[in-house]
């Protein structure tokens, strides 16, 4: 019992609760990325890195509007305020993108990888960098 009571205390401090949303948005988004990835690759039988990069986009638009709204409760004052998140929000996500395609394309195509499992490692390694240039340079005013 106290144990539990400890977890709880820990996890309703205000960083912990932000992590926490952070990582339902980042399940979400993963699940839109590997969704889209899937039924472009398996249904409609993309090439396995055009799936991915239209997987990425769905999943980016996807993540900004829930990290403002859900995760860091963005709430710009002027619209320069938004037109300055939103380029820093989709900037930090080109540079994760590029770390994703080029990760992907390498395991799949040169390490012969299995499509999915390369999505799987690289998309790891993603979410890591996503939440850090989001706390720290995207949405650091919230």
């Amino acid at each position: 019992m106290k144990l539990m009571h400890t977890i709880k205390k820990i996890l309703a401090k205000k960083p912990y609760q932000k992590l926490i949303r952070y990582t339902l948005v980042g399940g979400c988004t993963t699940l839109i990325s590997f969704g889209v990835y899937w039924f472009l690759y398996k249904w409609i039988q993309l090439d396995p890195n055009l799936s991915n990069m239209v997987s990425i986009l769905c999943a980016v638009i996807f993540a900004y509007i829930a990290n403002k709204i859900f995760v860091f409760k963005s709430k710009c004052k002027t619209f320069q305020e938004l037109i300055i998140e939103i380029f820093n929000f989709f900037s930090s996500r080109i540079i994760t993108i590029l770390v994703e395609i080029s990760g992907v394309f390498f395991l799949y195509t040169y390490l012969k990888i299995n499509p999915m499992l390369s999505k799987i490692i690289v998309n790891g390694v993603v979410l890591i960098l996503n939440y850090l240039l989001s706390q720290y340079i995207v949405f650091k005013n919230t």
